[in-house]
């Protein structure tokens, strides 16, 4: 070590006066760490191991506090995701509610209720009133094994580049024909062989890799 270094006086780094964040104890804790390497003097050097020692427990302290108030965010979600499967079970008991009252006035309404010129069957109250409306029909598939393929659809995922080569070895004429019974296309990125390419250094029009960002793990 240079003789001007070892005479030049030590000054202590302190830790600032307000309120210390994990970063300024990080920070500071560094300082000390850099500062007791350049000193050889045994007063100056027990000095600021005691200082690193306390700035230790203060950091230790403050990485709890925060480790804690991360752990009472998780907690506090847990509860919301409790209280939101609560509400939805109530919502869900109010719509069976709602649905059971409602078919016991259907049947009050077409027993009791004598049809208008239309044809339609309403009960009036003093301020509101209550008619029966038929629903569209629907279809309930009972067994979708036993429904011919005449009245299926089919839904194939396959690289594009695969579904463009097998349209190419068809004629114009068989093409169109083809495309003619085509409901709906979509053609969806493939993020996985995005990735390869592009981890491997490949541009590719249209994508970019996003690097992973670190996330904290709490223990």
């Amino acid at each position: 070590m240079p003789a001007e270094l070892m005479q030049a006086p030590i000054t202590m780094v302190r830790a600032p006066a307000r309120a210390c964040t994990v970063y300024d104890i990080e920070d500071h804790l560094l300082a000390l760490a850099n500062t007791v390497e350049l000193v050889d003097e045994p007063d100056a050097r027990t000095a600021i191991l005691a200082e690193i020692g306390q700035q230790l427990r203060v950091a230790r302290d403050k990485r709890d506090r925060a480790v804690a108030f991360l752990r009472h965010c998780t907690e506090q979600q847990r509860f919301a995701d409790e209280e939101i499967q609560r509400i939805e079970a109530r919502k869900r008991h109010i719509a069976r509610a709602q649905s059971e009252l409602e078919a016991y006035l259907v049947r009050v309404v077409d027993e009791f209720a004598v049809p208008d010129r239309k044809g339609v069957k309403r009960l009036d109250g003093n301020v509101s009133s209550m008619r029966i409306q038929k629903n569209p029909d629907s279809v309930v598939v009972i067994d979708p094994e036993l429904v011919p393929l005449t009245y299926k659809d089919v839904a194939v995922t396959m690289p594009a580049y695969v579904w463009e080569a097998m349209l190419q070895c068809l004629s114009k004429e068989e093409r169109a024909e083809f495309e003619r019974w085509l409901k709906r296309t979509e053609f969806r990125p493939d993020k996985k062989a995005l990735a390869s390419e592009l981890k491997a250094g490949q541009e590719i029009p249209g994508a970019d890799l996003h690097r992973g960002e670190y996330r904290l793990v709490v223990s």
